[in-house]
């Protein structure tokens, strides 16, 4: 069977035909692949890497279920290996037994899921990739989790709505897109609710220590490492007014700074030390953020 025409039956096997609530329906900012930023070289990274390839500015701190660590850290390292095997941005460990989400998590979940990760790959390296990756998605530990109707320019393969996939409630979003060139891209998304987005972008880039690429008025990106190939990026998207965000409390970030005691004066939110050389703060809309203390320097207490 030709590679669109597997691609076509994987995307329709799988599709659930259900009604997709209004907070859903907002734009990811997965239509800005296609963009000029694809075109970047690999001169216009910050990475940091040691003699192990395992060291970013950024990483993501998956908390797994009891007995699932494991499984679910070979599941994302074999996803990373087909599009940036050389670099470790999730780590995965078990949460501690009296781990306790925030009070709404005992309601029903609404808003607009706070964290995505959206792996973007391009149509002319072959078809059959693409297919592969779907069909990932379509096995355990992997759930269906909601449908977006994309906007743009779209391959004759790929439906007018695109899947979002997810291992863990309490966990980020993921998908799968086509870049119609340049660089292929990992994409790790946090989105905001509409008032706290310009904070938000400024703390981020206090953190990082780099300005925000502004690609639209409602969306950035950081360039955490890049090479001729691929991009891998933390972006943040502004939510339209009065659409709440679901926290994903299962992800944490966290970020290698350079003078932690300069900058917790500065955090919007208590920063709290949990060692030596890591601190526990939150930011705007209340997303979890560790502060790692690059090695050599003292902190702050």
């Amino acid at each position: 069977m030709p590679a669109e025409s597997a691609l076509l039956l994987v995307m329709q096997r799988h599709r659930r035909n259900r009604p997709i609530p209004k907070e859903q329906c907002v734009d990811s900012g997965a239509e800005t692949a296609g963009s000029d930023f694809t075109r970047m070289s690999s001169a216009s990274s910050d990475f940091t890497m040691d003699e192990r390839g395992e060291s970013l500015s950024m990483t993501v701190h998956l908390l797994a279920s009891s007995g699932d660590s494991s499984l679910l850290q070979r599941t994302i390292d074999q996803l990373m290996h087909w599009i940036c095997p050389v670099i470790q941005l999730f780590l995965v460990s078990e949460r501690v037994p009296s781990f306790k989400y925030s009070e709404k998590y005992h309601k029903k979940r609404s808003g607009f899921p706070g964290m995505s990760v959206l792996l973007f790959l391009r149509e002319d390296l072959g078809e059959e990739r693409i297919v592969q990756m779907l069909n990932f998605f379509q096995h355990p530990p992997w759930r269906y989790h909601h449908t977006e109707n994309a906007s743009g320019r779209l391959c004759s393969y790929m439906l007018a709505s695109q899947d979002f996939y997810s291992v863990d409630a309490h966990m980020p979003v993921w998908g799968v897109r086509q870049v119609h060139y340049g660089t292929e891209i990992l994409r790790v998304t946090l989105y905001c609710h509409f008032d706290n987005y310009d904070d938000a972008v400024r703390l981020y880039e206090m953190i990082l220590q780099k300005e925000a690429t502004v690609q639209k008025s409602n969306f950035c990106f950081f360039v955490l490492y890049s090479m001729e190939s691929v991009s891998v990026q933390f972006s943040l998207k502004q939510l339209p007014p009065g659409v709440p965000v679901e926290l994903k409390e299962s992800s944490v970030l966290q970020f290698k700074v350079q003078e932690i005691g300069q900058l917790v004066p500065l955090l919007p939110n208590q920063c709290i030390p949990i060692s030596s050389t890591r601190w526990q703060t939150q930011d705007y809309d209340g997303n979890k953020i560790l502060l790692q203390q690059k090695k050599g320097l003292r902190g702050p207490f």
